[in-house]
C-alpha cells in the first residue's frame, strides 16, 4: 500500500481553506460606510440607539414617499421592518407614525449626493443645553425653533446613516427584485433583508453605567460606559506672569454634535467660530504687540455641545486655583475681566448680532459695536446656548460678549446635525462668507491690540488673512488632506481624504481634531527656530513640524493643553442628578455593522424546521433502536486460545 504524503495532504486542505469562500460571506453582503446612532446617557436618562444582542432584523422596506409610508401602516405583512428611506423624510412627523406600527426593527437613512439637502434637519432639542445653562431658554420663543430632539430620544431600534451610492443603490436593487412586485404576498417567497448589529452595553443613565463598572464581584474588570471629554486649547498673547493684572479671553467652541458616529461637520455651530479666533490670533500675534499688564487668551472650548463641559471645567480650575497650564502661577478668575465669544457666524455675511452683558462702560466693547458696526444689533443681557454661561454661572456681573450670525432665534436650520457642512453654509473659494470672517478677524485683532498697547496698529494685510480664512474653510469641512494641515504636521506623515469629525468623543481617546487644531495654532503663532534640527528641538521638549515648505521646522510655542473634562467625574461622591455639571457618558458597543442577505420566505421557514424535527426524531430512534439492540448487533465470538 503506497505511503501517504502527510506534509502534501496537510498542504492540500491549508490551500483549499485559504481559496474557499466561507458560507458566510456567500450568504450576506456586508454594507459599509455606514455611521451608526449610538447610545449616551446623562445622570438621569439614556438618549440614542441600541440593536438586540444578536442583532435585529427585518425585511427591506424602501420608503420615497407619503405612499409607501400608508402602505406601510395599512397592508404591511411582514412580522418586522427594515426602513430605507432619504433623509428628507427623517422628520419627527413620519418617525411617530413609523413607531406606532410596531413592526419597525430599523431604520437606515440614506444621504444621495445628487438630492438637494431638505429645507432644514436640526437633531438637536429647540432649546439646546436648556437644563444646564444660566440664563434658561424661553420655551414659547426658543433659540432652535427648528430642532426635532432626536439627540435626546431614547430610540427603541437601531438607526444607520450611509452616504455611498452605489451601496444604496445594491440594497435597492434587491428590494425591487425580490420584495417590491408582490407586496401583499411577501410571506410566499425569499425576501431581501437587513442585519443591524450595534448592541449597546450601558442602560439607564451615567449614575448606573458606572456603578455597574465599578463592581468588586466582576472576575475581570468591565467597562459599560466612558465620560465624554477631551482638551481644551489655550494661548496666551505672552505668557502670563504675576504682573497681569488683567485678561480679556477671547474663546469659541470647538466640537459639534451629531446624532451618528463619526460623522459631526458643525460647519456653522462650530468651525466658522473657531477659525475666526485662529485667524484672530495669527492676526495679532503677527503685530507683536508689546504686553505690560493686560494681556490676551485664546480659549478653544470643548464639549460644549454637552452641557458645557470644556468650560464648565474650565471655571471650576479658575475657582480652584488649579489652572496653572500658562506659566508662572495661577490664573485667577478675578484676572478675567472681559470675554468674547465667537458663536455661529456661517450667516454673517447678511447681518451680526452682540448678545452683550454688562457692557455698558467697558470701552472694549463700546469700541467692538462702533467697528463691526453692531449698534443696531446689540441684544442686552442676552445669553444664547454658549460658553459664556459657565462664567456667567458663578461671576453675573463679568462683562461677556457673544459675537454671532442670530439674534434671538439661530439662523442655522441644521443646528447640531450631520447636514450642518460646507453645502448648507454655501462654502467655496470665492465666497462671501470668507471675506466676513476674515473682516471680523482683523478688526477684532486691532482692537485687542489698541488694548493691550494703548495704541493704533499698523493697517495689516487683509488678503493674507482672507486667504488664511479660506485655506481653514477648506481643511475643516472640504478635506484633512490640505496644505496647512501638512504644514502642522511632522515631515512624511500622510493625512486621510476625508473630515476630522469634531464630537468630543470619550475622555482618554484621542481626538485628532483636536490634536491637529492645536498644532495648527502653534504653527501659526509660535515662534520660528530654522537653525535647530529635529533632534535638538525633540530635546529642548518644543515642535517639530512640517512647515509651510514640509521640510520641518522647530516650533517654539506656548499653546497648552487643559482637561475638558466635566468636574462631575472628579469630584468624589458628586450627585449625578444634581445638574450642577455635565453627567455626559457613552455606552460602549463590540460592533456597528449592517449586513444584507435573503431571508427564506416563511413557508421555507417552516419547510426548514418540519424536516429539522423529524431528522431529529428519527435520530433519536435509530440511536433508541441501536442501543437497544446493542448486545445482538455488536455480539462478538470468542476465538479457542491456542493450546
Amino acid at each position: 500500500m503506497p505511503r501517504i504524503d502527510f506534509r502534501l495532504l496537510l498542504l492540500i486542505v491549508a490551500i483549499n481553506a485559504v481559496t474557499a469562500d466561507r458560507i458566510k460571506d456567500m450568504i450576506y453582503m456586508s454594507v459599509d460606510g455606514v455611521a451608526a446612532c449610538f447610545r449616551r446617557h446623562n445622570g438621569t436618562h439614556q438618549f440614542g440607539c441600541s440593536s438586540s444582542r444578536g442583532g435585529s432584523v427585518g425585511v427591506i422596506q424602501i420608503l420615497d414617499g407619503p405612499d409607501d409610508l400608508g402602505w406601510l401602516e395599512t397592508n404591511a405583512t411582514a412580522e418586522s421592518y427594515m426602513i430605507v428611506m432619504p433623509i428628507s423624510m427623517f422628520t419627527q412627523n413620519i418617525i411617530e407614525r413609523l413607531e406606532a406600527t410596531n413592526i419597525i426593527n430599523g431604520i437606515l437613512v440614506t444621504k444621495n449626493s445628487s438630492e438637494e439637502n431638505p429645507s432644514s434637519y436640526s437633531p438637536e432639542a429647540t432649546c439646546p443645553n436648556k437644563y444646564s445653562s444660566h440664563k434658561m431658554c424661553d420655551v414659547k420663543n426658543p433659540w432652535n425653533p427648528l430642532g426635532n430632539n432626536f439627540l435626546l430620544k431614547d430610540w427603541k431600534f437601531p438607526i444607520f446613516y450611509i452616504e455611498n451610492n452605489d451601496l444604496v443603490m445594491k440594497i435597492k436593487d434587491c428590494y425591487y427584485k425580490h420584495n417590491a412586485h408582490d407586496l401583499k404576498n411577501l410571506n410566499e417567497k425569499s425576501l431581501c433583508a437587513l442585519e443591524m448589529q450595534s448592541f449597546m452595553s450601558a442602560a439607564v443613565n451615567s449614575e448606573s453605567c458606572i456603578r455597574r463598572s465599578q463592581n468588586i464581584l466582576y472576575v475581570h474588570s468591565l467597562r459599560f460606559c466612558d465620560p465624554l471629554g477631551d482638551r481644551n486649547i489655550h494661548w496666551p498673547l505672552s505668557p502670563l506672569t504675576n504682573e497681569t493684572k488683567s485678561v480679556t479671553l477671547v474663546m469659541a467652541r470647538l466640537d459639534a454634535n451629531s446624532m451618528f458616529d463619526g460623522f459631526a461637520p458643525g460647519a456653522n455651530s462650530a468651525v466658522t467660530g473657531f477659525v475666526t479666533l485662529l485667524a484672530t490670533a495669527y492676526y495679532l500675534n503677527s503685530l507683536n504687540a508689546t504686553i505690560s499688564d493686560t494681556n490676551v487668551l485664546f480659549s478653544l472650548m470643548n464639549g460644549e455641545a454637552f452641557d458645557y463641559i470644556g468650560s464648565s471645567r474650565f471655571v471650576y480650575d479658575l475657582e480652584q486655583g488649579n489652572f496653572d497650564a500658562l506659566a508662572a502661577g495661577s490664573l485667577k478668575l478675578d484676572s478675567i475681566n472681559t470675554i468674547i465669544e465667537l458663536g455661529q457666524l456661517g450667516n454673517s455675511e447678511n447681518k451680526l448680532y452682540l448678545h452683550a452683558n454688562n457692557y455698558m462702560g467697558n470701552n472694549l466693547i463700546e469700541e467692538l459695536q462702533k467697528t463691526l458696526s453692531l449698534e443696531n444689533t446689540t441684544i442686552s443681557n442676552s445669553v444664547p446656548p454658549a460658553s459664556i454661561q459657565s462664567f456667567l454661572a458663578v461671576r453675573p456681573n463679568l462683562t461677556a460678549v457673544v459675537i454671532a450670525d442670530h439674534g434671538n432665534q439661530f439662523t442655522n436650520k441644521y443646528y447640531g446635525g450631520i447636514l450642518d457642512n460646507n453645502e448648507t453654509i454655501a462654502f467655496n473659494r470665492k465666497q462671501q462668507l470668507n471675506k466676513t470672517l476674515a473682516n471680523i478677524a482683523i478688526k477684532l485683532g486691532d482692537l485687542l491690540y489698541e488694548k493691550v498697547t494703548g495704541e493704533k496698529p499698523s493697517s495689516g494685510n487683509s488678503t493674507v488673512i482672507e486667504e488664511l480664512v479660506t485655506e481653514m474653510l477648506s481643511c475643516y469641512l472640504i478635506s484633512a488632506q490640505c496644505n496647512l494641515f501638512q504644514a502642522a504636521s511632522s515631515p512624511g506623515v500622510k493625512l486621510s481624504n476625508q473630515l476630522f469629525s469634531l464630537y468630543v468623543g470619550v475622555n482618554g481617546a484621542p481626538n485628532i481634531a483636536t490634536m491637529y487644531t492645536a498644532q495648527l495654532l502653534a504653527l501659526l503663532t509660535g515662534e520660528k527656530l530654522p537653525e535647530m534640527s529635529a533632534q535638538e528641538c525633540v530635546d529642548h521638549r518644543l515642535s517639530w513640524m512640517g512647515g509651510y515648505n514640509f521640510t520641518g521646522i522647530c516650533i517654539n510655542s506656548t499653546v497648552t493643553y487643559t482637561p475638558a473634562v466635566s468636574p462631575a467625574f472628579i469630584i468624589d461622591g458628586y450627585p449625578m442628578q444634581s445638574g450642577l455639571y455635565s453627567t455626559w457618558t457613552e455606552s460602549v458597543w463590540q460592533s456597528l455593522s449592517v449586513r444584507m442577505f435573503l431571508k427564506p420566505s416563511a413557508a421555507a421557514e417552516r419547510l426548514s424546521i418540519t424536516l429539522g424535527s423529524v431528522v431529529a426524531i428519527l435520530s433519536f430512534i435509530i440511536v433508541w433502536f441501536i442501543k437497544s439492540r446493542s448486545e445482538l448487533l455488536f455480539k462478538q465470538t470468542r476465538t479457542a486460545e491456542d493450546c
